[in-house]
């Protein structure tokens, strides 16, 4: 069972949807790390479940400011 296959097993599908709307619809980089956090999800994990989402991820602004 590859990294993909683990991370998937540990979320549902409808939590691994909800975490890709979440992402796509984050602003900056410390959006995504707490929405990461939130679903107890590891940047690896992430990489290897969503490998195009994050590549965007990189792209997005890193906002240094505190969460709300």
């Amino acid at each position: 069972m590859g990294d993909n296959d683990f991370c998937a097993s540990l979320l549902s599908l409808r939590e691994l949807g909800s975490v890709e709307a979440s992402i796509r619809s984050a602003k900056s980089r410390a959006e995504v790390s707490r929405i990461l956090d939130g679903h107890e999800l590891t940047t690896d994990e992430f990489a290897d479940t969503f490998p195009d989402l994050a590549k965007t991820v990189q792209e997005l602004p890193d906002d240094t400011f505190p969460a709300p």
